[in-house]
């Protein structure tokens, strides 16, 4: 059985050909089928439909197929009617030439119409309704199915809604849409609020596109959008009321009861007296001058297409005036006092001022912090007291051996040897050093006489415990009118001399003073008892600070010594008149800083 027997086998026909010839009942031959030939659709078509009108009861004997036109233009199988015996007998003739007889008509014979064109056609047209009803029914269940729906194959900004409601649709273009439901606001502490969008005027015109693509779709054609891709596509337009949006922002952000304004970064004192700055907060209150600062900046964010707004950063916030940055330093100079030490060198001891005396003196308002700490300067002067109290020596007495008298006191009188601390500038250096936090090795500042220069200290090497000079000094005594001098303990020169007359404004006063100015070729100019004076002198050898000095006197004439000084006219205004070389000595031969003694 060939493919085609197959198929039509499958049509559940349940006949036999034979490809050579049929042999019916009647004992007739049918017309051989052309050799070869292959019985085709059409023919199988004819002949089931003589079997069925067969069936039917139109026919009493079994289908010959016949070859001849029919109305369809094809060969078709010709029903042959049933004879009686008696037209059977009556035309029997011989066989031999009956076959002839047939031979000679065939082609000739009348062709008889038969009903069987037309149960070909109802057949075919059986089918064919069929096929209509069930494309018709087909295309019907996709109506149905597309129904409110949108077609196969169509997307929405890259999103598929094939087969979905428009509501369906809607949320899954919005689920994916840049544009949110409401803004999203991050404020300073990290709390968060929402602003829908509604809020600030915005109208969502998604549904509406969405409509008008679902509108757009021609439901009548659903069968050819599986061939065919449709996509919809559409841009979110992003327009706001900023009145409105503004108005929202001062109500949540400015007007809020929840704000908190900055407080500033200070310092506390801790149990261990250490110390800690306590950071600074900033708070989250806008100045209210800087409104529009927020305003801008949430609204260039929404223009740029952002939804989640942190307003931290916008330039509108109240702010601390002091920040931890600001204390740094002060915290640690504050710590660093501790472990400060200021040392003063006083030749042959020192004294260390340490951070526990110094903790002491710090005070240190919390509420002004960034002014940093203060010292106590009361505290620190009356340390700086102490220090002059204990080794200042100069204003002090002093016991010294005499060449003539033995050891007597001298006290200080209006001279000006000794160390002397200036007790403010003194005071000022501690109080330097402890506001920067810084230790240091030094020596104290010792007093200048601001008129004439003169520093209130000695020579180092002769500072002791005990005293403040050493074996070199020059002694006068101004009752024997006679001068000394001592070099290491060895007298290297001596003098009379001619001292002040002993009035009040021309004495000389005793002391302990100290050579510490010369000069060569001088006129001493001044007045006493009412005279005024101007003398010319070749060596002046200043050991005061009130004009009193050793010099040569010219004008004594070579007399020294004695109670010349008493007489006004050769007594001098205060200083000590010596002999020219004795002046001379003085100036080039005894060393700057040398003690002298004067007593009476």
């Amino acid at each position: 059985m060939n493919d085609r027997e197959r198929k039509d086998n499958d049509l559940g026909i349940d006949l036999e050909l034979d490809t050579k010839g049929l042999t019916l009942d009647s004992g007739e031959a049918a017309k051989p089928q052309a050799q070869n030939r292959p019985m085709s659709h059409e023919d199988m078509a004819r002949m089931i439909a003589k079997n069925m009108a067969m069936q039917d009861g139109g026919f009493d004997e079994p289908i010959t197929p016949v070859r001849g036109v029919s109305d369809f233009g094809e060969e078709t199988v010709k029903p042959k009617k049933p004879k009686t015996t008696e037209t059977r007998s009556k035309n029997a003739k011989p066989a031999s030439k009956q076959t002839s007889k047939s031979g000679s008509n065939k082609g000739k014979k009348k062709k008889k119409k038969s009903s069987s064109g037309k149960t070909v056609a109802i057949a075919i047209c059986s089918v064919v309704g069929v096929m209509i009803v069930a494309t018709g029914g087909f295309y019907l269940w996709g109506m149905n199915s597309y129904k409110d729906r949108f077609l196969g194959n169509t997307y929405i900004n890259g999103i598929e809604v094939s087969g979905k409601t428009k509501a369906e649709a809607y949320k899954l273009v919005s689920e994916q849409a840049v544009i949110p439901k409401a803004i999203t606001v991050t404020k300073k502490d990290g709390t968060t609020f929402s602003i829908k969008l509604s809020e600030i005027g915005y109208n969502d015109n998604t549904q509406n596109l969405i409509t008008q693509y679902y509108t757009q779709q021609n439901h009548y054609s659903w069968f050819s959008s599986a061939m065919k891709r449709t996509d919809f596509t559409f841009e979110s337009k992003f327009k706001y009321d900023k009145a409105k949006l503004e108005k929202v922002l001062k109500r949540k952000v400015l007007d809020s009861q929840s704000t908190k304004d900055p407080e500033d970064a200070y310092i506390k004192k801790g149990d261990d007296n250490s110390y800690v700055v306590v950071k600074e907060t900033t708070g989250d209150a806008v100045e209210e001058d800087k409104i529009d600062e927020l305003y801008s900046y949430v609204e260039n964010q929404l223009d740029d297409g952002s939804f989640d707004v942190d307003i931290s950063k916008a330039d509108c916030y109240k702010k601390p005036a002091i920040t931890a940055d600001m204390l740094e330093e002060t915290c640690k100079k504050l710590n660093n006092l501790n472990d400060i030490e200021i040392t003063f060198d006083f030749i042959y001891t020192t004294e260390t001022l340490t951070g526990d005396t110094i903790m002491d003196w710090i005070t240190f308002d919390e509420d002004n912090a960034e002014a940093g700490y203060t010292v106590d300067e009361d505290k620190a002067m009356a340390y700086v007291e102490d220090l002059a109290d204990k080794y200042d020596t100069f204003g002090k007495d002093r016991e010294f051996k005499t060449t003539k008298r033995g050891t007597i006191t001298i006290s200080e009188g209006q001279g000006c040897y000794g160390w002397w601390i200036d007790q403010q500038k003194t005071c000022d250096l501690i109080v330097d050093l402890v506001e920067k936090g810084e230790s240091a090795e030094t020596e104290p500042v010792y007093y200048v006489n601001p008129d004439s220069a003169y520093e209130y200290t000695c020579n180092k090497d002769w500072r002791t415990a005990d005293k403040d000079y050493g074996n070199t000094y020059i002694e006068v005594d101004l009752t024997a009118q006679h001068l000394w001098y001592y070099k290491d303990g060895k007298l290297t020169m001596e003098s009379d001399i001619v001292s002040g007359y002993p009035s009040k404004s021309r004495n000389t006063p005793g002391g302990v003073y100290k050579l510490w100015y010369k000069e060569k070729g001088k006129t001493l100019r001044g007045s006493a008892d009412g005279q005024s004076y101007a003398s010319y002198v070749d060596y002046w050898n200043n050991v005061s600070t009130i004009g009193i000095g050793l010099h040569d006197a010219s004008w004594q004439n070579g007399n020294f010594g004695g109670e010349r000084y008493k007489s006004s006219t050769w007594g001098s205004h205060g200083c000590i008149n010596m002999p020219l070389d004795k002046a001379k000595y003085v100036y080039e031969k005894i060393d700057m800083g040398t003690p002298v003694f004067m007593y009476w």
